[in-house]
């Protein structure tokens, strides 16, 4: 019964995120979240303006998405294979994705590109 319960609610959270980041700018401060790594360094972490490139993704400007944060857009993909695999592996349909993502060499090239990005946001400042 949980189980099922995460996997109505997952997509059920995901649209709501959705819609709201849709309709509302992230660009008008008023209610955003601010980064606490920003805010403690001045630096960007490896997901800053996660809120800003999801409005703009979701308003189908992709290339505007990919300019605020390019490693974001590149882990999407990852991200849902991960999700698919864990919650939604339902007779075993998802096995072989999940033996992919979740295997070490695929973890360790992602957290290796993960504190890449991380180094160069911060030497580069993009």
């Amino acid at each position: 019964m949980r189980i099922l319960l995460i996997r109505i609610m997952i997509p059920v959270v995901l649209v709501s995120i959705g819609i709201i980041y849709y309709n509302c700018n992230p660009e008008h401060p008023y209610w955003v979240i601010k980064c606490p790594w920003w805010l403690l360094t001045g630096t960007y972490c490896p997901s800053c303006g996660i809120q800003r490139f999801t409005h703009q993704l979701l308003s189908g400007h992709v290339y505007e998405a990919f300019c605020l944060n390019p490693f974001l857009l590149l882990s999407i993909p990852y991200a849902v294979l991960a999700v698919l695999g864990k919650w939604y592996n339902i007779k075993g349909v998802f096995d072989n994705t999940n033996r992919f993502v979740y295997s070490r060499q695929t973890l360790m090239v992602y957290v290796v590109l993960y504190l890449v990005w991380w180094v160069m946001r911060i030497i580069f400042n993009i």
